[in-house]
């Protein structure tokens, strides 16, 4: 598996370990903007890049679930036992399959702007996405070869592009708070990240919407991990509708849906603080009442 830790925190021996689910398309490749403010408050991040993206060989017909036992192989090859998540946009799903897979490992997860399993009942899945979206998850219904044919053409506008490049292509997606974000640092980072990721083909992203628009392969009853789910109420790439269906079907769930906020600058710079508030939560062991003698 393609995986990069990064471990800029004091005490590299004491730091909470933290793996972080990207989006898609997305890899392994730190960003920055996304990372610094976590790390700059002494969590250890581990990133990796899904089967199919950069360096990670491609599995054909892997769920959400395959990807998170996946990932809690990684961890226990590193040493690592006990651990929080992350989940950003299509990482969200694998974040809360990372919790379901090893309970015992999972100590919370902090879900941003993720999105809700499709067919949900009462989810209008695709209303309020721009256009892209629309079309990305439109073509499912046609079948693996539409799928291809508009993954493919999506990938080619971006690979290799510059940020402002990304911008234009992705216009639909972007409200005004998210354009100004990437068109800043993040932009660089974002480009590096889904060039890495998209640098040996497409067959990451394709899985990914397979994956993410088949049963995940887990009950969202399984994770019983404290969450901490925000979502701003302006995106486009993956509208409130679905943080607010997550925030009434998960029970350990803490919401916060974020006026004004986009599917970019909602994590920009604030992700550390985030997860403070996460690592405030008390376990569902805590919150257990002592044994009768």
């Amino acid at each position: 598996m393609d995986a990069i830790s990064s471990m800029r925190c004091k005490d590299l021996a004491q730091g909470p370990v933290v793996l972080f689910h990207h989006g898609m398309p997305g890899s392994a490749v730190p960003m920055g903007a996304v990372l610094d403010s976590m790390t700059e408050r002494g969590f250890r991040v581990i990133t990796y890049s899904r089967a199919g993206y950069g360096a990670s060989s491609h599995a054909v017909g892997r769920t959400v679930a395959d990807t998170a036992a996946d990932c809690a192989f990684l961890l226990t090859h590193l040493g690592v036992t006990r651990y929080l998540v992350v989940g950003w946009s299509a990482g969200g799903p694998h974040a809360l399959a990372s919790a379901a897979v090893v309970p015992g490992s999972v100590e919370g997860v902090l879900l941003v702007a993720s999105f809700a399993p499709f067919g949900a009942e009462g989810l209008d899945y695709i209303d309020g996405m721009g256009a892209q979206n629309v079309a990305q998850f439109g073509a499912v219904g046609h079948g693996e070869p539409a799928m291809r044919e508009l993954v493919g053409q999506m990938a080619s506008a971006v690979r290799g592009h510059t940020s402002a490049d990304v911008a234009t292509e992705m216009a639909s997606l972007l409200p005004s708070v998210d354009l100004a974000v990437l068109t800043a640092e993040y932009g660089a980072d974002n480009a590096a990240n889904m060039d890495h990721g998209l640098s040996r083909g497409d067959e990451g992203w394709i899985a990914d919407l397979a994956a993410l628009t088949s049963p995940w392969g887990f009950d969202l009853d399984a994770v019983t991990a404290p969450i901490e789910l925000w979502h701003g109420t302006v995106d486009r790439m993956v509208p409130v509708a679905h943080g607010r269906w997550l925030a009434d079907h998960l029970p350990t769930a803490e919401a916060h849906l974020e006026p004004e906020q986009g599917h970019l600058s909602l994590v920009i710079g604030s992700l550390g603080e985030k997860l403070e508030a996460l690592r405030g939560r008390p376990s569902p062991t805590a919150q257990q009442p002592p044994a009768s003698p």
